[in-house]
């Protein structure tokens, strides 16, 4: 069996607290909750097994058979060396694979890792590709859309191209598409990479930029995912629910959002009707000068009581359905307190872009 990697000396009690754990040691951690899944023990017919049986077999006759002289008593020990180094062999990867499959991470622990990895080393890397600077976007105007990849990907060693499932019927996987969005004053850009999550690098960097004024259309589709899953060839991965914005030359900024035949995790996943909504938002803006800014505590000591009978107001209509717009169970998990952002900070997202 092949040696499995093993983090050094983590603290048994607690081996996944972040003061405790190395860089190195978590990588390691991650790399071996995909490649080990289960604990089996070996066969007892394995050729380890088998010679270690002949040897010892051979040591006892060797003793109680022939004669007890000095050379004998020499091949007796030589046999039962023998046996001892390949049960030695047989036995020691299932104890090796059994120790660290004990110490395997939960669901939870790895979900949490992938955001924190997605936040603190993809995340840079599109402030660097795109150029920006920072003084003039804020944290909350970024938009992190990551979707699994389960396909033969160029740069990527099939073998790295992973996946666990999860208790509640979806999948973790080693191998991730990121589409960063960053919505800006003046434009919306878009970095996308493939993330090894295993070796936490990224490969097939693309971006794309388009200013606000030469958008022309913003729309939400499905389209067909034109790869087949990378452990059976012949099953397609099918589609995937994307959204494209157009500009002026007809070129198209496309994100997917969501492959459902791959069965992402949750916790990740990113409600598409909110991105819709933000973009459309900050380019009515942009294009007509419409502002759909609020002020909740100002609205809740004006607004006039609705009595049975009696019809709302229009703006607390529209206040209303702003709210419910930046409501955190409509913009998915992604944006969860202890994840991408607080609600607090994911509402001002178009407010700031649309700013100035």
């Amino acid at each position: 069996m092949e040696e499995q990697k093993k983090p050094n000396n983590p603290n048994d009690k607690n081996p996944f607290a972040e003061h405790e754990l190395s860089e190195e040691d978590r990588r390691l951690l991650i790399d071996n909750y995909f490649r080990i899944n289960h604990v089996e023990f070996p066969s007892l017919l394995s050729g380890h097994a088998i010679l270690a049986y002949v040897g010892a077999l051979l040591g006892l006759i060797m003793i109680f058979y022939l004669k007890n002289a000095v050379p004998t008593v020499i091949v007796s020990l030589s046999c039962f060396v023998f046996a001892f180094w390949h049960f030695y062999r047989f036995i020691m990867p299932y104890l090796e694979t059994k120790r660290i499959y004990a110490k395997r991470p939960k669901e939870e622990q790895m979900i949490s890792w992938l955001i924190k990895d997605l936040k603190e080393n993809v995340k840079p890397k599109s402030i660097t590709t795109l150029g920006l600077n920072m003084s003039d976007v804020r944290p909350e105007n970024f938009i992190i859309i990551p979707v699994p990849v389960y396909w033969e990907t160029p740069g990527i060693a099939n073998d790295m191209i992973c996946r666990q499932p999860n208790a509640d019927g979806t999948f973790l996987y080693s191998i991730w598409r990121v589409q960063i969005l960053v919505l800006t004053t003046h434009f919306v850009s878009l970095y996308k990479c493939n993330y090894n999550w295993l070796d936490n690098s990224v490969s097939g960097v693309s971006s794309n930029e388009f200013y606000f004024s030469d958008i022309t259309s913003i729309r939400n589709d499905t389209r067909e995912i034109e790869h087949s899953f990378v452990d059976n060839p012949e099953q397609p991965v099918g589609g995937g629910k994307v959204f494209n914005v157009a500009n002026m030359s007809g070129e198209n900024i496309t994100v997917i959002s969501d492959i459902p035949s791959l069965q992402g995790p949750k916790q990740v996943a990113v409600n598409l009707e909110y991105i819709i909504t933000l973009l459309r938002m900050i380019l009515r803006n942009r294009r007509f000068g419409i502002n759909h800014e609020a002020e909740p505590e100002k609205e809740e000591e004006t607004a006039p009581e609705v009595r049975p009978g009696q019809q709302q107001d229009p703006e607390q209509q529209t206040f209303d359905v702003q709210q419910r717009t930046f409501d955190i169970e409509q913009k998915g998990a992604l944006y969860s307190d202890q994840q991408f952002g607080t609600d607090q900070e994911m509402e001002p997202i178009w407010k700031n872009a649309v700013k100035q």
